[in-house]
């Protein structure tokens, strides 16, 4: 009886001491198997419709950045090209010859101003003499005229000679005779200065006329840095016909061959990088598992297709709001009968030490555990790397222990093997197709 009680105690106590290193084991870290590894998909589409004649790359093939994926027919855009460049030639020597002859037409039009300017100033100033002319004699005849009125009374009063009279009546005659020549003279030199200001006014609407092409010469020379811009079109377009690669990284999806009529962003295939600046983690934790987590906590990353892997990372951000909030149909729990439901939240983890050069490659859509570390949780998982292959490296063990270390334990972690802090190897080969 006593002996029972003693492995009763017993395993009490072993049970006491595991569910202790259990809670130990699990303060200030969260862990969840939601996650899997992001990465940025570059979409190529060709910028520019037309037959494709080539296609130099196939599927899963790594390309550098600036390498050709595709060549379109460019034969109609190198027409469109000599068509724009042709055009453009010819404004640009019609801007030239439209300023010459603007400079020729305004110098020519200003030198008929100026002499028309002094044949009108001097039509005014023979106007002016006539006019005073006019002025003296409608005096000096108006003289006359009172003198032969007097002359004429005192001929019949006796006083004066009839002789004396008809001088006085001959001297009126006389002067008014000159003051109608003069009054002629006035009305022709006002007609001459009207003729000389109505040409003055055409001649200088005729410059004015030349002036304007200097407005048309800046037209077509707004038109010549439009067609400029039209040819720099054509050009592009041309360059547009060879499709090259965004980043470096490898091809996929790809659904076009030559022969193949695509148009202007038709996707055609995708690349998608391997390099750490373009991978990370999104990990899915439920919002009850967040209350501790901030960004810049360090985290621990074990990748299901390679055991013997274990990345370090680091929260980067958490998302503004749960998935199923930014769901197609997110959910109306204000109508109808409601279920409370635990949401889970994306994490993104950045990936600090992979090296693809030394470690193996990941993948889009892997899965993988993530471990935060939300207040110094200690670590389950010895730091240690694998090869290019995912296989143990420097001296981790072969044969049956070697296949029970490479396998996760129940907890879902895998086991140590192998000296804690081992080293990947300096470099190692990556293959040009994945």
């Amino acid at each position: 009886m006593n002996s029972k009680k003693r492995i009763l105690g017993i395993l009490l106590g072993v049970m006491v001491l595991a569910a202790g290193i259990w809670y130990w084991h699990g303060l200030g870290k969260v862990e969840t198997d939601d996650a899997q590894v992001d990465g940025r998909i570059f979409m190529v589409s060709p910028r520019v419709a037309g037959y494709v004649v080539d296609v130099p790359v196939e599927d899963n093939q790594f390309v550098k950045e600036g390498e050709v994926l595709a060549r379109l027919d460019p034969t109609e855009y190198e027409v469109a090209v000599a068509e724009a460049r042709a055009q453009l030639a010819a404004l640009q020597r019609g801007v030239p010859l439209e300023l010459s002859q603007t400079v020729h037409r305004v110098t020519g039009a200003q030198a008929v101003e100026e002499a028309t300017k002094r044949r009108a100033a001097q039509a005014r100033d023979e106007e002016d003499a006539a006019r005073y002319e006019m002025e003296r004699l409608s005096t000096e005849q108006a003289q006359a005229a009172l003198d032969r009125r007097r002359l004429e009374a005192l001929v019949g009063q006796g006083a004066v000679s009839r002789e004396a009279a008809d001088r006085a009546r001959s001297t009126d005659d006389a002067a008014k005779a000159r003051l109608e020549s003069s009054r002629a003279k006035l009305e022709a030199a006002s007609k001459a200065r009207a003729a000389a200001e109505a040409e003055m006014r055409r001649v200088r609407a005729e410059v004015d006329l030349a002036g304007t092409g200097q407005v048309v010469a800046e037209i077509r020379a707004r038109q010549v840095e439009a067609q400029q811009a039209k040819v720099r079109q054509a050009e592009l377009n041309l360059e547009w016909t060879t499709v090259r690669a965004p980043v470096d990284g490898y091809v996929t999806k790809k659904n076009v061959e030559p022969g193949r009529m695509v148009t202007r962003g038709q996707p055609i295939m995708a690349v998608v990088p391997m390099s750490p600046d373009h991978l990370w983690v999104t990990a899915n934790f439920k919002e009850t598992e967040l209350t501790d987590v901030k960004a810049g906590q360090p985290c621990e990353i074990r990748v299901d297709t390679y055991p013997n892997l274990v990345l370090k990372g680091q929260v980067e951000s958490i998302m503004a709001g749960t998935g199923a909030a930014f769901s197609l149909f997110p959910p109306q729990n204000a109508s109808g009968n409601f279920v409370k439901v635990v949401q889970r939240i994306p994490v993104r983890l950045r990936l600090t030490d992979y090296d693809p050069a030394t470690m193996p490659p990941l993948r889009v859509g892997m899965s993988v555990v993530p471990v935060i570390f939300t207040s110094g949780g200690v670590s389950e998982v010895p730091p240690r790397v694998a090869g290019p292959d995912g296989a143990p490296v420097r001296g981790e063990g072969t044969g049956a222990g070697a296949g029970q270390a490479a396998k996760p334990a129940a907890n879902g972690t895998a086991p140590a093997s192998g000296p804690a802090n081992a080293t990947a190897p300096a470099s190692a080969p990556s293959a040009p197709k994945q």
